[in-house]
């Protein structure tokens, strides 16, 4: 039913189709939250766990951005007259509302990987009631209830993650498959521009330690540096033993996607690094 046409019903009949659906049990038991910022290596990771443990890794589901054919996100549930009138200021119900939809598209018996960026954990807006001591956003409070357990992938050099950030905004190309060519061009960057989102990446992975410890969300932590160094094989386990799930790992097994490496991008990488150690030296990693 449109948004159109439940304002045409009569107030009972819309009151009864704003409840939030009765979620099945069984589809967030199997449900598994990859939590990150942009450029830390999520889609490396959740395209390996779901070759290596045949999970599903559908697209990002709160991102607005992709198109419909991409599979089933926000962009389809507001496509379809989500969230509905009467819960545009009930985000906790229409959590559950687009949950029951997007289930509705996952194959059956198989887990899900939940690709969730800090910014499109606000989609439905924050719980600021403060029970807790921060507001923390409705999407991952109510993951939490359900139980869903979090993978936190961050990247501790913060100026590599900003500059990769930066040279994709100009490139336009934010995904590099394993067999794709390396571009050679090369670009110069303000260092107090990459210090300003290097800051600003730091911020936000602060924020969702703060936001997870305080909703006490059971997660592992990982870094990007983790799963490219010698021992990435060790971190894999270590992510599969935290999900309960297991996958061999061939040893010729490469990652899907090429590790980024944008600093090679940059002509002024001495300059930037300079820059950032007199700053907050932490953010070179």
């Amino acid at each position: 039913m449109d948004g159109k046409n439940l304002l045409m019903q009569p107030a009972a009949a819309a009151e009864l189709d704003a409840r939030p659906p009765r979620l099945d049990f069984r589809d967030f038991q199997r449900s598994i939250v990859l939590l990150s910022s942009f450029r830390s290596g999520s889609h490396m990771l959740k395209l390996s766990l779901g070759r290596l443990a045949s999970l599903t890794t559908p697209a990002e589901p709160f991102n607005h951005g992709f198109s419909p054919e991409g599979g089933y996100t926000l962009k389809t549930y507001l496509a379809e007259g989500g969230p509905k009138p009467s819960l545009m200021t009930e985000g906790h119900a229409a959590v559950h509302h687009f949950l029951a939809r997007f289930y509705r598209h996952m194959p059956e018996r198989r887990g899900i990987i939940l690709d969730i960026k800090y910014a499109q954990a606000y989609a439905f807006g924050v719980n600021a009631e403060m029970r807790l001591p921060v507001a923390v956003p409705v999407v991952l409070e109510e993951l939490k209830k359900l139980n869903v357990p979090f993978i936190h992938l961050t990247r501790r050099d913060k100026v590599a993650q900003a500059i990769s950030l930066m040279v994709a905004e100009d490139s336009g190309e934010y995904l590099v498959k394993a067999g794709d060519a390396i571009a050679t061009s090369q670009l110069r960057l303000s260092p107090r521009d990459v210090l300003a989102r290097a800051v600003q990446l730091r911020n936000a992975s602060d924020n969702a330690r703060i936001v997870m410890d305080a909703l006490g969300v059971r997660y592992h932590a990982v870094t990007y540096e983790d799963l490219t160094s010698t021992d990435w094989r060790d971190h894999y386990r270590a992510i599969f033993r935290f999900i309960d799930q297991y996958a061999d790992i061939p040893a010729d097994y490469v990652a899907p996607t090429r590790p980024q490496v944008s600093s090679s991008r940059v002509s002024n990488m001495a300059d930037i690094r300079a820059y950032v150690m007199d700053r907050a030296a932490d953010l070179n990693g």
